[in-house]
This record gives structure tokens, C-alpha cells and sequence, in this order.
């Protein structure tokens, strides 16, 4: 009963301060709306992209030994290659570099002399690209070019060290191919995060993070006001203190989280997957890990203001480093970005979203729960070696 008693008073102060619906209901939908519609163009994708055809110059000309590529012809009149690239033979390399400048080619590729002829004898098939101002219709462009040089030499390859036998496997059927080029979506199902999603999920661990500066505020309200003292002179033990404090903090915690998923979701059409089951077990280990980091925190620091500070540093740091922020290079949020909290529950309910198989996601929960673990551990060790007194 103490423990009940204490944890209703906990929750009646907590919904009664504006900062709180403020701070932890309102501001975070406000984030996710800001967020969402300025940065839609930087995160996900609000609309299926397609691929346009590359004007590309090749400069493709005989000399006075050698005859012009047949390769390179042969590959450029292939039916696959319509949509995606237009060749346009240009009668020099001065040709094609103006053209690039002026804007009439997005891509330029110059076949060197004697082409044929290295391939036949078993070199390396190598072919010049120049740039042009366009990103999209380079990556296009180079990814075609680049296929097509590297399919010569595997065949090469493939001769040398197999004999030439081996070339059957390398002859083009009868079937329809399909095309050399196509746009990938992510997602096994073909569907994409928008940025609305992206920042929901962001925001939402974030501020599960801040139900630590809660617990901070709890407990060193009744040692900044003199309470404490009273409270131990009652016939209340420290535990039952100590928990019905969480508690409250804890519901209050469900109650945030809750709202923002349910709000977002009605006011943004934010979709949040399929599986609403492992959701609520990932945020339930959020709010345990978020609560605990705070205790330990708050154990091993005589100001309150101290304590707060450090997890507010913690807390922007990890949604930092996780990429909830602004997205980062993969190899920072699959490295650094590990070794925090927000990664594996960041990567789990976006793997949600996008429908993947629950095998993928079952690591992410695995880490949670070890996560949970070491840090209720180091808060249940440090509650005993400092314990909940004035």
C-alpha cells in the first residue's frame, strides 16, 4: 500500500505540471511535424523515382591499322539499352568534352584504338570516361559501361584459366533479358520510409530518453526541498520509496510513448508496421533502459543539476550517433552508432516499417534485453551501495 499510495501521489504531481505536457507531449509532435516536412527531401521518399535516358557522346572512330570498336557497337544497339542510354557518335575527344560543357551529353566515352584487338588478345578491356554535370546520369551511365567492361574481362578470365570451352556459358540466349538497370526501392516489399516516419522514430526515442531527466527530477525533488527527511522518519521504508517513484515515473513514460505513436499516426498518417506486438516490447525496453541509465546517474551525483546535465549530454550524443538527427555516413551509424541505445531500436522499428522478416529483427531485441540487463544490474547495485536518503 505505501508503495501504491506513493506511486499515485508520484503520477497526480507529474500530469499536474504544464512543463511535462509541454516538454514531453507537445514538443515532440511539433518536432515531427518541423521535421518531417523540411527535411522530406534529405530522408526517405515521398514518391517512386524513376530513371531517365542519358544522352551519352561516344567518340568511336577507326584508325589507320585498326577498324572502330565492333564490341562497343554491338553493345549500344543492344534493345535492352534503349530506354536508358542514347549514343551519339562524335567525331573527336574535343567533341565530346564540349558537348559535356554545353550540357548536350550527360556522359561521354571515348574507345581507344585497337579495342578489338586488346580484347582478342587477351588484355585488359579498358575504356575512358568523362563526367558530365548531372550525378543521376553519371551513376546511370557508369553503372552501364562499368557492367559491360567488366563482363569482357570475366570472360577473358573465364578463357584463360578454364579454356575456351567455356565461353558457351557466356552466349547470349534466346530469351528476353531483362533490363541491365533497375531502380531498387528500400524494403523487401518495395516501400519506403518517409521522412515523417524517420523522424518519428527519432523523436520518439529521444524523448523515451528524456523520461530520464524525470526520474533525475523525482528524485532529487524531495532531497532539494527537505522532504526527504520526513518521508524516512515515517514508517516508509527506502525501497518502497525508491519504487513507487519509478512506478509512476514508469506509467507516466507508457503514457508519452503511447500518445506519440497514437498521435502521430492520426494526425501525420505515420504507419508504424505490422507488428504493434514487438513495438510495444521494444519501447517497453526503451523506457527500462532510459530509466536505469538515469539512476545510475543520479546515484553517484550530489546535484541535481549535475546529473541532469550529463544526461541531456547522453541523451543528444546518442540520438547523434544513431542517426536520428541527420542521417550519417552507414559505416558511422553501424559502427559508433552501436554503441547506443537508440541504434538497435531505431534499426528494429524501421525494419518494421518496411516489413522485414522477424529474424532480422530479433538480434535488435536480443541487444535491447542485454542492454536492459547490465544497466538494471548496475542500477540495482549502485541503489544498494548509495541508497535513496537525504
Amino acid at each position: 500500500m505505501n508503495t501504491w499510495t506513493i506511486m499515485t501521489y508520484e503520477l497526480r504531481r507529474l500530469f499536474r505540471s504544464r512543463a511535462l505536457l509541454l516538454n514531453q507531449f507537445l514538443l515532440p509532435l511539433l518536432l515531427i511535424f518541423l521535421l518531417g516536412t523540411s527535411l522530406s527531401g534529405v530522408v526517405g521518399s515521398q514518391s517512386k523515382q524513376t530513371i531517365h535516358s542519358v544522352r551519352v557522346g561516344v567518340v568511336n572512330l577507326p584508325t589507320k591499322n585498326t577498324a572502330k570498336s565492333a564490341l562497343v557497337a554491338d553493345f549500344l544497339s543492344t534493345p535492352e539499352l534503349q530506354d536508358i542510354i542514347i549514343p551519339i557518335s562524335l567525331p573527336s575527344r574535343e567533341a565530346a568534352e564540349s558537348g559535356l560543357r554545353a550540357g548536350k551529353y550527360g556522359y561521354a566515352v571515348i574507345v581507344p584504338p585497337g579495342f578489338d584487338q586488346k580484347v582478342q588478345n587477351g588484355e585488359q578491356a579498358q575504356l575512358e570516361f568523362i563526367l558530365g554535370k548531372d550525378h543521376t546520369n553519371n551513376l546511370v551511365a557508369g553503372t552501364v559501361f562499368d557492367n559491360f567492361v567488366d563482363h569482357i574481362n570475366d570472360i577473358q578470365a573465364a578463357a584463360t584459366i578454364l579454356g575456351p570451352e567455356s565461353l558457351a556459358a557466356f552466349a547470349p540466349s534466346n530469351e528476353n533479358t531483362p533490363s541491365p538497370l533497375k531502380l531498387g526501392e528500400l524494403g523487401e516489399d518495395g516501400g519506403s520510409y518517409s521522412a515523417t516516419q524517420f523522424y518519428a522514430v527519432s523523436m520518439l526515442l529521444m524523448f523515451l530518453l528524456y523520461c530520464g531527466l524525470t526520474v533525475n527530477i523525482s528524485l532529487f525533488n524531495e532531497k532539494e526541498e527537505h522532504t526527504l527527511f520526513r518521508l524516512n522518519s515515517m514508517p516508509v521504508k527506502g525501497s518502497q520509496l525508491f519504487i513507487g517513484k519509478m512506478l509512476g515515473v514508469g506509467t507516466v513514460s507508457i503514457v508519452q510513448c503511447s500518445a506519440i505513436i497514437l498521435l502521430s499516426h492520426w494526425l501525420y498518417g505515420v504507419y508504424w508496421g505490422n507488428r504493434p506486438v514487438l513495438l510495444i516490447l521494444f519501447c517497453l525496453l526503451m523506457i527500462i533502459a532510459s530509466m536505469t541509465l538515469s539512476i545510475v546517474v543520479s546515484m553517484f551525483f550530489k546535484s541535481g543539476a549535475s546529473a541532469r546535465s550529463v544526461i541531456t549530454v547522453l541523451t543528444v550524443c546518442m540520438t547523434f550517433l544513431s542517426g536520428g538527427m541527420a542521417p550519417l555516413p552507414e559505416s558511422w551509424v553501424n559502427s559508433v552508432g552501436a554503441f547506443t541505445i537508440n541504434h538497435w531500436m531505431m534499426q528494429a522499428i524501421l525494419g518494421m516499417m518496411l516489413h522485414v522478416d522477424v529474424s532480422r529483427i530479433m538480434p535488435n531485441l536480443l541487444a535491447m534485453a542485454l542492454i536492459c540487463v547490465v544497466l538494471f544490474g548496475a542500477a540495482l547495485i549502485s541503489y544498494r551501495k548509495v541508497g535513496y536518503h537525504a
